[in-house]
């Protein structure tokens, strides 16, 4: 099965994998109020099913990658 996006732009969603709160807590060793924070002001993407928070492992990993461990600092200006 391909794991690239297909021509429509969906993947194979048998290596989707989905982190909940606890997982990206621990990535970016932050609290819950901290994450509640980033979710609230739409820093971190995220869907909830049920009273479950889900967050894109690939997504995660990318900021992780991208910015050292950290979000950029621009996010912080939302305030």
């Amino acid at each position: 099965m391909p794991t690239k996006p297909t021509e429509t732009g969906s993947k194979d969603l048998e290596n989707v994998r989905l982190l909940k709160d606890e997982h990206v807590k621990k990535l970016f060793g932050i609290s819950q109020s901290c994450l509640y924070k980033w979710r609230k002001k739409k820093m971190i993407p995220h869907f909830k099913m049920g009273s479950v928070n889900y967050y894109l492992e690939d997504v995660i990993l990318k900021m992780l990658y991208l910015r050292g461990g950290r979000l950029p600092d621009d996010f912080d200006d939302e305030t």
